[in-house]
């Protein structure tokens, strides 16, 4: 390393030498050594004076010029997901004294799931967003998803720094925050199974939805960790409504299951009606385990053990991630993000032990 030019040299190449992150060494070079050891930071030094490392002026240029203000692009507002996420963007902006400009698309709100599927039509909502953002002169964007889906060319004009969250991208240089959907389903299976359940029935979403593929995954991982038999016949793919949990419980009911396992609380209470119409009581004849953790879950009778969704962190560390890569340009150099938050039980009443 020591023979390459100065000018060639960068700060990751610092970074790898010195053992350490990049954003440690962008500590050390601005004078923020608080949290590095002397040893540490005199190595930075060191090494910098090797080789001749030069800072990247103009990024500090650019990051001296900052608006603090960030767009964040929501596919629809209406989503229930998006509030929450939401208020731990805003929260996590307020504490660093940034200011959020939000453009919903509102691509449920217009045209229902059509959009999911028509890659033409998303992008005629999309690019004028990203045409409008690159106009407010804005620090970065945070790209929030109604699911997990992959979007393509999600490009800013200015090269602005961006992140996704509830969703993912083409590009895997933008970092990812999304949820870990095979542990979620991993543990609601597992839970069910310490209950002293072993022939549960399962009312999934759309079988090519991603939130399904996953929980499937993590549904067949624990059934099989507890040696029982994963039967694709005891799976009811259905829309992610009311009338799919309805449908979805009639089936199942044809089945000899003592518990159910609702990939929605909206699903799940569908299959209470369809429960309560045969004369049956949710969480005594059936047990139930919703997820998502709606408002819905514990307005019913029983409230319905779920899946709660870290929503609100989920946003929170999406856009401290965001507000990191505009304040340390370096940063954006790293090795891409995907982090997956977990969800967490909610115990309630709609799932009984059996003896």
């Amino acid at each position: 390393m020591g023979s390459r030019r100065s000018d060639t040299v960068t700060i990751k190449d610092i970074a790898l030498s010195c053992g350490v992150s990049i954003s440690t060494v962008s500590n050390v070079l601005n004078g923020k050594t608080k949290k590095v050891s002397e040893e540490i930071a005199d190595k930075i030094r060191k090494e910098v004076a090797r080789t001749g490392y030069r800072p990247n002026y103009l990024a500090k240029n650019l990051r001296a010029n900052s608006t603090k203000t960030i767009g964040v692009i929501a596919e629809d507002l209406i989503v229930f997901s998006s509030p929450s996420m939401i208020e731990g963007i805003m929260s996590c902006c307020e504490d660093k004294g940034y200011t959020v400009v939000i453009e919903n698309m509102r691509l449920f709100g217009r045209w229902h799931g059509a959009w999911l599927h028509d890659e033409e039509l998303f992008h005629s909502a999309l690019q004028p967003v990203l045409a409008k953002m690159d106009t407010m002169n804005l620090d970065g964007l945070l790209y929030l998803g109604g699911h997990e889906h992959t979007v393509k060319n999600l490009v800013s004009a200015h090269d602005l720094p961006i992140v996704m969250a509830y969703a993912i991208a083409d590009d895997k240089k933008i970092p990812t925050f999304r949820l870990d959907d095979v542990t979620g389903g991993y543990d609601a299976i597992k839970y069910l199974v310490s209950m002293g359940h072993k022939k549960i029935g399962i009312i999934a979403g759309e079988y090519d939805n991603t939130h399904t593929i996953n929980r499937i995954l993590g549904a067949q991982k624990a059934i099989y960790e507890e040696k029982l038999l994963f039967d694709p016949s005891l799976v009811e793919y259905r829309q992610w409504n009311k009338s799919g949990g309805y449908e979805g419980m009639k089936a199942l009911l044809k089945q000899d299951i003592t518990a159910v396992f609702c990939m929605s609380d909206m699903i799940a209470s569908g299959a209470y009606e369809a429960l309560l119409e045969q004369q049956l009581v949710p969480g005594r004849d059936i047990s139930i385990i919703g997820y998502d953790n709606q408002d819905i879950a514990s307005s019913l009778t029983p409230e319905v053990t779920t899946m709660a969704l870290p929503l609100e962190e989920l946003g929170s560390a999406a856009a401290a991630k965001l507000l990191d890569m505009i304040e340390n340009p370096e940063s954006r150099m790293e090795n891409s993000t995907d982090v997956r938050l977990k969800s967490t039980l909610i115990q309630r009443r709609s799932v009984s032990r059996l003896s």
